[in-house]
């Protein structure tokens, strides 16, 4: 499958794009915050390097095989960063939606409408057949997050997810191509 160069998205109020070096001061503002460190394999502690090298991967990631396609999610009024998103290659029919939102962008249905566009170019650019989601059991915000997009909760796999030095168990959703609300 033949894989677009990076694309935006946007809705009017939101812009998607390629994470840039200009995204790293607030990459590394956002996670400092305890929720992102709990529930997302970010480094603990968070650094400026961390930042850099995630932002310098991101094209490269894109195009791969196995690759995750990453949204930087920006207010269009004043290009703040407000969170991430991301497809992470699965098979050609099949991605995994991944995100997560700064503690200053929350509660203001941010994450949904990002996600709302990653998944509309997932079905009809990518032609995925299937976009799943997991996420450590108790991960209530983020499950609220695709639930309303019209994901299912498929299930709850004990210790399926490896979270630092360990094991958790996990929730596992599907949106299906024509499930999309």
């Amino acid at each position: 499958m033949h894989l677009p160069d990076p694309v935006r998205l946007t809705d009017g109020r939101l812009l998607l794009r390629l994470p840039e070096e200009r995204d790293v001061p607030a990459i590394t503002e956002a996670c400092q915050d305890p929720d992102i460190a709990r529930w997302v394999p970010v480094p603990v502690p968070y650094d400026t390097s961390h930042a850099e090298a995630f932002v310098a991967s991101r094209a490269q990631r894109w195009a791969a095989e196995d690759g995750e396609m990453t949204f930087a999610v920006t207010d269009t009024a004043d290009g703040r960063l407000l969170a991430m998103v991301g497809l992470h290659a699965r098979d050609a029919g099949m991605r995994e939606i991944g995100y997560w939102t700064a503690p200053w962008a929350r509660g203001q249905g941010v994450m949904t409408a990002a996600a709302r566009l990653v998944c509309r170019f997932g079905f009809d650019v990518l032609g995925l057949a299937r976009i799943e989601w997991w996420a450590g059991v108790g991960n209530d915000a983020s499950w609220r997050v695709v639930e309303k997009l019209g994901f299912q909760r498929e299930g709850t796999c004990r210790s399926r997810l490896a979270h630092r030095d360990q094991r958790l168990d996990g929730w596992v959703a599907g949106l299906l191509a024509g499930e999309l609300r």
